[in-house]
């Protein structure tokens, strides 16, 4: 009798942190031992937060990603409705998984590794879609390796990239929660805290141009490499003389003399034959950023990008 008064008092907060050291079956054991035990125990806040501990915060990483655009497919879910339930199916599954450990390690590294060629993919050809296909990637290693400390970093970089800082951070800190000393999440942070600190910015509520360095911001140049590929007919890497005569007359409304054309790649960056190159283009921008941001902003949208937040206007008119 005193034992079962004794667990009377426990308070919800403490039987909370006794029931994340269990396992499932001890949790309904301890719950058969009173009234009290068995009713904290069935409360779903209990389950949901037992999960979230063992399993990882799944459901608000997702809503995270998908407010910010990024197309999840199978990967975006709605919150359990039972949680007790899911946290039983996921315990079940990860137990399972343990009986083939080496292979899914394999799956997961190769799935690692796609999403981060994909990540590079996207700055030569600013395709958002190879976007969301890496935080898909990502989302699934994390449903069988929670404590994959890269994939959140991967996924706040992925939101670094779009703009979305304040969300960057959030899916950061709970990166960092899971793992304090993995150095590339504490140096994407210190950039965007900078960032949003007001390092670069060029214009009040605007996404900033320039980082710490005065370099062109990592969304300002995703964006300007999609432009420089959409004027890029042949895929050569460069701007030859008709395609950067297009790109300037999408931009100004006026076609420029063959010699500005030629003066562009001497000044900026110029391939062997001449024609301005990629890092050409970003110089250009660059000069143009430190001394009209405003201008730059404009420009951004002649070519169908919002020029405050930096993403193409069909994503900005969906978030």
């Amino acid at each position: 009798m005193s034992t079962n008064k004794t667990f009377d008092t426990l308070t919800e907060d403490l039987i909370e942190i006794l029931a994340s050291y269990l396992e499932p079956l001890d949790m309904v054991h301890l719950g058969a031992t009173c009234k009290h035990l068995q009713k904290s125990i069935n409360r779903p806040e209990i389950w949901e937060h037992k999960a979230v501990d063992d399993f990882g915060d799944r459901f608000t990483i997702t809503s995270i990603l998908d407010s910010a655009g990024l197309d999840l497919g199978d990967q975006l879910k709605p919150e359990p409705l039972d949680w007790r339930q899911y946290y039983q199916e996921r315990h079940a599954a990860m137990t399972k998984m343990n009986s083939s450990a080496d292979d899914q390690i394999a799956k997961s590294e190769k799935d690692y590794d796609e999403a981060q060629e994909l990540l590079r993919g996207f700055q030569s050809t600013g395709d958002v879609d190879s976007l969301s296909r890496a935080a898909q990637l990502m989302v699934g290693v994390l449903d069988n390796f929670p404590g994959h400390a890269g994939c959140y970093h991967l996924l706040g970089f992925t939101l670094y990239v779009l703009n979305e800082l304040e969300d960057a951070l959030s899916l950061l800190e709970i990166g960092s929660m899971v793992d304090p000393n993995y150095e590339p999440i504490s140096e994407l942070t210190r950039e965007i805290q900078g960032l949003l600190e007001g390092y670069g910015s060029t214009m009040t509520d605007g996404a900033p141009l320039l980082d710490s360095a005065k370099e062109l911001s990592a969304p300002l140049k995703a964006a300007l490499t999609a432009i420089f590929n959409s004027f890029d007919k042949d895929k050569d890497g460069s701007l030859k003389p008709s395609e950067l005569s297009d790109f300037v007359y999408k931009t100004n409304g006026s076609r420029p003399p063959q010699a500005f054309l030629t003066q562009m790649g001497i000044q900026f960056g110029k391939d062997a034959k001449g024609y301005l190159t990629l890092e050409g283009f970003f110089n250009f921008f660059l000069e143009q950023t430190l001394e009209d941001p405003i201008e730059t902003r404009r420009d951004l949208e002649k070519h169908g990008w919002d020029g405050d937040r930096l993403v193409r206007c069909d994503i900005a008119r969906n978030a």
